[in-house]
């Protein structure tokens, strides 16, 4: 990424806040722009037919432009509104739940106009799902902001590519906005039209960018969370978004830094099998891979995954011939694959071919030995579901032991074994109890101890090439 300074006055920038009653919260986050925002800004406030004083506390404020709706329009229409009626050269979506901090516009603005690729810039925050979620120790909004003031220092280091910002805080050009029009209204009362925003955006080529060198306080979706019809609004969308797509945000735009910690820091050309929209491969580019390639049988999310990475081929993985001579690849990565395949060790086989000698295989692989699949045996109960362990869509069940057979039939050694557990205090006793049984029946175990492998939902594993393979 470019970091030099922008030297030239910067131009206005449009705040565009849609509120819905919660004055309070609109207060605070109207007096921290007003303390904190160095640069010329224009503040526009589009108000969903609020019910309390939120109405008439905002006629005080003179300098603010505020556009008041009958009835609640919804968070994306609201926007809409803020930005036809906006004359910034750019435009920051902002909750009204927002608290700014110090720096926290010009170190937006240094990102956003860095490069012309950068089409919209969000921050950090200590409430936002994703990459830009910051665990941040204050117990006030006088400790947040000497938090801020201290981290909040211009440093394009810290910046890094995503496949989403979250609409808390959103920097957008203004040509972004005439290029592509507004949020989808669609979208309702909102949720996911940020998201379907992101995707219009990295479409149409230009990129997402985290400046985690700026740090806001959000307290998190009040005005919608005050709705008792949120989950029900939260899913409708969900499936709104998955319709419009084909794909699920809440798995395929998953940036998996989880995974991405196992490719060890010398692997130059990367292999990423089952990319779905590239999230895994971008965050190994962000952590400098200068080569990510993927492969992905659903086109629709090969598309944007082509957007981040490389190269995408489309199709079947277990025998489709590379453009790259064997011994390639420095890397394959499995994210939620190999339990997928009808004949996994036969996909590794052939798929390492492109992976030189001593390379590595990293995988992540549901553990069907789980504490709820085991009593769901006892009790006589083995029923497929739409996510997790007992997934409909896998043809391979896999036990740690399992795992590794299936490494070594793949002429992989086995190097690293990480364990993701969740359980609960019922799932607990069930374990101890049950670790009990097993020795007193002396039946032997492979790996870590019975209950720590009956409490891991996933095995993350690493694997070498066979030098002789």
């Amino acid at each position: 990424m470019k970091s030099d300074r922008i030297d030239v006055l910067q131009p206005l920038t449009s705040i565009i806040i849609p509120t819905y009653n919660q004055w309070e919260y609109t207060r605070q986050c109207i007096e921290s722009i007003r303390r904190f925002t160095t640069c010329p800004y224009e503040l526009i406030i589009v108000d969903n037919g609020s019910s309390d004083e939120t109405v008439a506390a905002l006629r005080a404020y003179a300098e603010v432009k505020v556009i008041e709706n009958p009835a609640n329009f919804g968070f994306p229409k609201a926007c809409n509104q803020g930005m036809e009626a906006a004359q910034g050269a750019q435009f920051v979506i902002l909750n009204n739940d927002v608290v700014v901090s110090r720096n926290w516009l010009d170190n937006l603005l240094l990102c956003l106009h860095s490069d012309p690729s950068h089409g919209a810039v969000g921050p950090i925050s200590n409430y936002v799902s994703g990459v830009q979620l910051h665990a941040a120790s204050y117990t006030s909004m006088e400790e947040m902001q000497q938090f801020a003031r201290e981290h909040n220092q211009p440093n394009p280091s810290r910046w890094f590519y995503a496949l989403r910002i979250v609409g808390f805080c959103m920097l957008i050009r203004r040509s972004i906005y005439e290029e592509l029009g507004g949020f989808d209204e669609d979208f309702g009362q909102g949720n996911f039209e940020d998201d379907d925003y992101c995707m219009r955006i990295r479409r149409a080529g230009y990129r997402l960018v985290v400046a985690a060198d700026t740090f806001v306080h959000h307290y998190g979706s009040v005005s919608q969370r005050a709705n008792p019809n949120y989950g029900d609004l939260l899913q409708a969308n969900l499936r709104r978004f998955h319709s419009k797509w084909g794909i699920n945000p809440q798995y395929s735009l998953w940036m998996r830094e989880d995974l991405a910690e196992l490719v060890p820091q010398d692997a130059v050309r990367v292999l990423d099998v089952g990319c779905a929209c590239g999230g895994l491969g971008l965050t190994l580019k962000n952590r400098g891979v200068s080569y990510v390639a993927g492969i992905e049988y659903d086109e629709r999310a090969a598309i944007d995954a082509r957007t981040v990475l490389d190269e995408v081929w489309i199709g079947d993985a277990t025998a489709m011939r590379l453009p790259h001579s064997p011994g390639w690849f420095d890397a394959l990565v499995f994210a939620d694959v190999l339990e997928h395949l009808i004949d996994p060790v036969a996909a590794l086989r052939h798929l390492t071919s492109y992976l030189k000698p001593n390379g590595y295989v990293v995988a992540s692989i549901p553990n069907v030995g789980h504490a709820s699949v085991v009593k769901g045996l006892l009790e006589g109960c083995w029923t497929y579901q739409e996510s997790g362990i007992l997934d409909r869509t896998h043809a391979r069940f896999f036990t740690l032991l399992e795992i590794a057979r299936l490494f070594e039939e793949a002429g992989l050694q086995l190097q690293f074994i990480g364990m993701v557990q969740d359980t609960t205090p019922d799932l607990d006793t069930f374990c101890a109890e049950l670790e009990q049984l097993v020795a007193k029946l002396g039946l032997s175990s492979f790996g870590p101890c019975l209950s720590d492998r009956c409490k891991t939902v996933q095995f993350y594993v690493r694997g070498v090439k066979v030098a002789h393979m």
